[in-house]
């Protein structure tokens, strides 16, 4: 006898039962990984990023958010002032 007392009250499993249980994991797995790799895949994540890109400077109804792009134009400015600046010295 075992000195597991949850062991002795579970009822053993057929090898059917067990090969079913394989079975489903391994499909639930497969799912995981291709949920995982379309994540990761690199058109996905450049979409993704064109999206959050373009959410900042558009609203939900499709106009500018004048704002913001002035921001942006303004923190541009100062990146391409401060390269050529640096490239001066």
């Amino acid at each position: 006898m075992s000195s597991d007392p949850a062991a002795d009250s579970q009822p053993a499993r057929t090898p059917a039962q067990i090969e079913a249980e394989i079975a489903l994991t391994r499909e639930r797995l497969a799912t995981t990984v291709d949920a995982i790799a379309d994540r990761v895949k690199p058109a996905n994540v450049a979409r993704r990023g064109v999206e959050s890109a373009r959410s900042t400077v558009i609203d939900e109804r499709g106009d500018l958010r004048a704002q913001r792009v002035a921001i942006l134009a303004a923190a541009v400015a100062v990146a391409v002032g401060l390269l050529i600046w640096r490239r001066s010295r």
